[in-house]
């Protein structure tokens, strides 16, 4: 995505570290992520403020298997040890113990098995339409 820099500016050595590093290929916002999630082995969202991260159910809808912070959002479409894990945010040291376990390609391969299914049977368009539906009936018709 874009850089926030009014909102959360990055430090210049961080800057010059992704622009110079050849192992990161920093790509800015994509109108398209589905290229992207298809070249990747794990999505990771490393987030400590989000609303609802839709990215979390596209990685997902993928088939990737994830990494997330546990903020609002995340931690309710990743079930830990199923579809993913979830870190504590702002921690560097469970980020790298995250990652590196996902390099045990037995329990990345696992994870991955349940992503798109997991996905699938809690965020399909009609069944959160229904689910929207069944709320606001609630709301509005109980006294």
């Amino acid at each position: 995505g874009c850089y926030e820099d009014k909102l959360d500016p990055l430090k210049s050595e961080t800057l010059n570290l992704i622009k110079n590093c050849s192992a990161i290929e920093a790509v800015g916002q994509q109108n398209d992520v589905r290229p992207w999630f298809a070249a990747a082995d794990v999505a990771v969202l490393a987030s400590y403020r989000e609303g609802f991260p839709n990215v979390v159910i596209e990685a997902g809808a993928m088939g990737l298997p994830q990494i997330v912070t546990d903020i609002n959002g995340a931690r309710e479409i990743i079930i830990e040890g199923k579809n993913g894990t979830v870190i504590p945010s702002k921690s560097v040291d469970a980020l790298y113990n995250a990652m590196k376990h996902m390099l045990d390609t037995d329990f990345r391969d696992g994870l991955a098995n349940n992503a798109r299914k997991l996905i699938a049977s809690r965020y399909e368009q009609g069944f959160v339409r229904k689910c929207l539906c069944d709320f606001y009936d609630k709301i509005l018709y109980c006294v």
